[in-house]
C-alpha cells in the first residue's frame, strides 16, 4: 500500500480516485492543521487512517513543523500517541 502525496496532503489509491486520504493547510510558516482525514469502505479496519497521520507526523519533523488537527480523528490520534507529542500543538 503506497502512501503517495499531492499539494494537500497524502493518500492511497489514485490521484483522481483516492482510497484514502488525509489533508492539511499550513496555519502560518510553522504549522500545519490536519483538517480531513478518510477512508473508503474496501480499506477500513486496516489502520490506513493511522498510518496517514503518521506520514504528515513525519512530514511535519522532516519540515520542522508542528500539527494541529481540525479533523476529529486526527485530533484524537495525536492526542492519543505520546510518540507525536514533540509536533502536535493542542
Amino acid at each position: 500500500m503506497e502512501i503517495k502525496q499531492d499539494d494537500h496532503g497524502f493518500y492511497i489509491g489514485d490521484e483522481d480516485h483516492k482510497d484514502a486520504e488525509v489533508t492539511f493547510n499550513y496555519t502560518d510558516d510553522k504549522t500545519i492543521d490536519i483538517d480531513h482525514t478518510e477512508v473508503s469502505e474496501k480499506l477500513r479496519g486496516e489502520g490506513v487512517a493511522g498510518k496517514l497521520v503518521k506520514t504528515v507526523v513525519d512530514y511535519a519533523r522532516e519540515h520542522n513543523l508542528k500539527v494541529t488537527a481540525s479533523c476529529p480523528y486526527a485530533k484524537k490520534k495525536l492526542g492519543r500517541t505520546n510518540e507525536y507529542q514533540d509536533v502536535f500543538i493542542g
